[in-house]
């Protein structure tokens, strides 16, 4: 059925698109849909539609993260996924009658409606469940490295960790932590700046790895799952080129987090992500280094966020000690990862 939007009506603060009229270009007829909110993240405001018994998925972006030309960006990334010959679907963006993959708002924000992927949240639990996710990510890995067509516009690398939200550049962010508007441990506060230091020291040594496409959000929480198997690949709102290694650092990181390092889940995710990709020497000794970066990136969009108004407190904190304790695994463990790395990656 062809969609467009024809006009959006706002309430009170927080819902920008409540009722959104559809048109069904084969009868002329208009259909007033109403959404309902699913809690999807605070980024971005998503809700399910519903229209003649078909799902779709309306997002409202944030207008500090979210531009005409990252939206165009985003819908040829998974217009490209979706044409490939994959074992998982991904959603895509539906056009306007204007042949446009995006409205603006009355109130000057962007948004857009995507097909809906059916499934549930895939477990982590046990062996298959760890090496299905590698496998998964090392397929898609494999796939956005293959994409040869020209881009206008690349994304924002994590690595630049003062430009992934306007309201987190460098000066937002000393501020932030100089006069935390939140609480914030202070030792995680000094481990924090160590970090950044550490990153700043040593980034000389991630010029010569190479780059690709990465989704930089490939956890389960964006993942669906049918029949005990992956079938969905959602949110590709951070993608962008980045160092290859980034995505598989990102995963591994998560991995490890929800089976508390798990060396036989571990060991299972990485032998998934080895069927399909492959890594060098050079990119195995910097996955420490990329773990740094991911968590930095992450805590500087909490950051952006804070200064849009949201509540990050609970998010910001848990990434905060989160990176503390992956670091410190990694210090303990270096030997150990790195021997299973390179059996399986090298």
């Amino acid at each position: 059925m062809p969609l467009i939007f024809a006009r959006t009506d706002e309430l009170a603060s927080g819902n920008r698109i409540t009722f959104i009229y559809i048109e069904n270009k084969t009868n002329g007829q208009f259909s007033v849909v109403i959404p309902w909110m699913v809690p999807f993240g605070l980024t971005n405001l998503t809700k399910i539609l519903t229209i003649n018994g078909q799902k779709y998925v309306s997002r409202i972006y944030n207008r500090h993260t979210k531009n005409i030309e990252s939206i165009k960006f985003e819908a040829t990334i998974t217009s490209y996924l979706s044409k490939q010959n994959l074992s998982f679907v991904v959603p895509v963006f539906l056009n306007t009658n204007a042949g446009k993959q995006y409205v603006h708002l009355s109130d000057g924000t962007l948004g857009a409606i995507v097909s809906f992927v059916e499934g549930t949240v895939p477990e982590l639990s046990n062996i298959q469940q760890a090496e299905e996710f590698g496998r998964v990510v090392g397929e898609i890995t494999s796939v956005l490295s293959q994409y040869e067509a020209e881009l206008k516009y690349e994304g924002i690398t994590f690595s630049r960790i003062y430009d992934l939200n306007p309201l987190a550049d460098y000066h937002a962010v000393v501020t932030f932590f100089e006069s935390p508007p939140i609480e914030i441990p202070e030792t995680a506060i000094t481990f924090y700046k160590e970090m950044v230091s550490t990153l700043e020291q040593n980034k000389h040594e991630l010029l010569e790895l190479p780059k690709q496409l990465v989704h930089h959000d490939f956890l389960i929480y964006n993942l669906l799952a049918k029949d005990n198997r992956i079938h969905g690949v959602l949110d590709f709102d951070f993608t962008s080129i980045d160092f290859s290694f980034m995505e598989f650092t990102i995963s591994l990181n998560h991995v490890i987090q929800l089976t508390n390092g798990s060396w036989d889940l571990t060991e299972a995710f990485i032998r998934g992500y080895s069927r399909f990709r492959k890594s060098t020497s050079r990119e195995i000794n910097q996955l420490q280094l990329l773990t740094q970066i991911y968590h930095i990136a992450v805590l500087h969009i909490y950051i952006g966020l804070y200064y849009s108004g949201k509540n990050i407190e609970q998010n910001f904190n848990y990434i905060l000690i989160q990176f503390l304790n992956r670091n410190d695994w990694l210090n303990k463990h270096q030997s150990s990862i790195n021997q299973l790395l390179e059996k399986y990656l090298l």
